[in-house]
């Protein structure tokens, strides 16, 4: 008789437990850390998909593998990994567009910045916002010749 009073008050505490806890850390309108809106975001892949553009005629040969934001103080930080998988050097441009809130324009168009990737290597690309009033971003990548 005690071992089955046991057997469910620790069952009965494990479903507690387990319906009580929320899922993930996220805030809602928000994946990895990076603000989505309304965007439906299951994973890595989509998140990358969703925040990422390549400009230009020559399309850079590399794979942005991941994207990672935070916050801190009123500024947004994004980490963004690009990965070359060729043996061959790459060399490309990137830059941010940063909106705000309402989707536009947070900052002024930021400048091409120059990235050597050797190959079979990764390269993690950080930038901060440039004001408090940018809310959102698009990591911008195009190749050079």
């Amino acid at each position: 008789m005690k071992a089955v009073f046991i057997v469910i008050t620790v069952l009965a505490v494990a479903i507690v437990a387990g319906c009580g806890t929320k899922k993930g850390f996220e805030k809602p309108g928000f994946a990895f850390g990076c603000p989505i809106g309304e965007t439906k975001i299951g994973s890595m892949n989509d998140l990358v998909r969703a925040k990422t553009a390549k400009e230009g005629s020559k399309s850079p040969d590399v794979e942005i593998e991941e994207i990672r934001c935070t916050t801190t103080g009123d500024l947004m930080k994004i980490d963004v990994v690009v990965f070359n998988d060729e043996s061959d050097v790459e060399r490309l441009q990137y830059k941010f567009r940063w909106s705000d809130a309402e989707g536009m324009r947070a900052a002024d168009e930021e400048s091409w910045k120059p990235l050597l990737l050797y190959g079979n290597s990764r390269q993690t690309v950080t930038s901060i916002a440039p004001n408090a009033k940018a809310r959102d971003f698009k990591f911008i990548v195009m190749g050079q010749d």
